[in-house]
C-alpha cells in the first residue's frame, strides 16, 4: 500500500542524491512546499510524537521533544520503507534504529543518502523562505495546511 504523502514520492525521485533534491524544491509553488511541509510533520508523528520521546534504557531516560523530532525527522527521510518500518514503533524498536542515527551525525555519512540525511524540515524552511519571503508567512502557512488536513480527518 502506497502512503498518502506525497513527499516519500519526491525522496524516492531524488534519493540518493541531496542536491538533486534541493533543485526539485527550488521548482515548487508556495503550497507544494507548505504541503510538503506539512508531510513531514505529519509522518513524523506518525513514527512518534515529539512530546514522547523514547526511553534510553541504557541512560534510563526518555529524550526530549527536540530530540525525538531530529529521530523521527531523520526516519522520515529515510525514504517510505524505512518509515514504514518505523511507524508504531515502540521505545526498544526505535532505540534500535539510534546507532545509525548517531553514526551518520558523528561521521556525515548517511547509508541511503550521499552524504549526511538531508534535514527534511530545514530545507523545505529555506526553499519557502528564499522564494516567498514576501508572502504567506511560512509557519502560518503550515499551520493552515496542518488545520485544513486535521478537518478532513474528522
Amino acid at each position: 500500500m502506497a502512503s498518502s504523502y506525497r513527499l516519500f514520492a519526491l525522496l524516492a525521485e531524488t534519493q540518493p542524491d541531496g542536491a538533486a533534491l534541493v533543485r526539485r524544491l527550488t521548482d515548487l509553488d508556495a503550497e507544494s512546499l507548505l504541503r510538503l511541509s506539512a508531510d513531514v510533520v505529519d509522518a513524523s508523528a506518525d513514527v512518534r510524537v515529539s512530546w514522547e520521546g523514547p526511553l534510553d534504557s541504557s541512560g534510563d531516560f526518555c529524550w526530549s521533544e527536540d530530540s525525538t523530532e531530529d529521530l523521527t525527522g531523520w526516519i522520515v527521510a529515510q525514504g517510505e520503507a524505512y518509515w514504514r518500518a518505523a511507524v508504531g514503533a515502540n521505545d526498544e524498536q526505535l532505540m534500535a534504529l539510534v546507532p545509525e542515527y548517531h553514526r551518520e551525525r558523528s561521521d556525515g555519512h548517511g547509508t541511503r543518502w550521499n552524504g549526511r540525511t538531508p534535514d527534511l524540515r530545514g530545507l523545505l524552511f529555506r526553499a519557502y523562505k528564499a522564494r516567498f519571503a514576501d508572502g504567506e508567512n511560512y509557519f502560518d502557512g503550515l499551520e493552515r495546511v496542518l488545520d485544513e488536513r486535521s478537518s478532513e480527518d474528522d
